[in-house]
């Protein structure tokens, strides 16, 4: 039997995976899960701590564009503030796909991950469960984008019309959830 490669991921050393070149929030559905890699340049103190602290609520959206968007809004408090990250199931390897959605082994897999990146060196990790109702609506958002036929330009061109709002409206657009600790399966 082949042993599996890990990956250790240690707060103040470079991150192992892929480093996000600007600003902003990105999420990946990885062999350990579903993850959000946060890129802060020039991060404070308060920012780290604001991370630290968490956040206390946050929202999911699918759009009604043609093709559908899954938007996650997380309010960290200030000065952190609110993250939007999105998530198209047509670039992620369908395995990994397929694992996340199969609820019959335990039910929803509700865990995310959180790294916050200062440039190329991994400042913060947070695991957090996740609402089963968002999840489960997460999940809608990805059977429908598997089940449609666009491309990256057709993606891209539903995006690029969608983000003309703020984080704020989106947050505020999208079913809002309460963070609590929750089991993580």
């Amino acid at each position: 039997m082949q042993e599996k490669a890990f990956t250790a991921f240690t707060v103040g050393k470079p991150f192992p995976g892929p480093v996000p070149d600007r600003e902003g929030a990105i999420m990946e559905l990885w062999e350990i899960g579903l993850s959000v890699v946060i890129q802060y340049p020039g991060l404070r103190n308060n920012e780290l701590q604001a991370f630290h602290e968490g956040f206390k609520q946050y929202s999911y959206l699918e759009s009604s564009t043609a093709v559908p968007i899954a938007v996650w809004v997380f309010d960290f408090p200030d000065p952190h503030g609110q993250i939007d990250s999105i998530f198209n199931a047509r670039v992620v390897e369908r395995d990994l796909i397929d694992e996340y959605l199969d609820t019959s082994k335990g039910g929803v897999k509700n865990a995310l991950y959180f790294f916050l990146l200062d440039g190329d060196i991994l400042r913060g990790i947070r695991m957090v469960g996740l609402h089963s109702e968002a999840v489960g609506l997460f999940h809608g958002t990805i059977r429908k984008q598997l089940s449609m036929n666009y491309d990256r330009v057709d993606y891209d061109s539903c995006l690029g019309g969608f983000f003309t709002r703020t984080t704020s409206e989106l947050f505020e657009m999208g079913r809002k959830f309460e963070h609590r600790q929750e089991n993580l399966e």
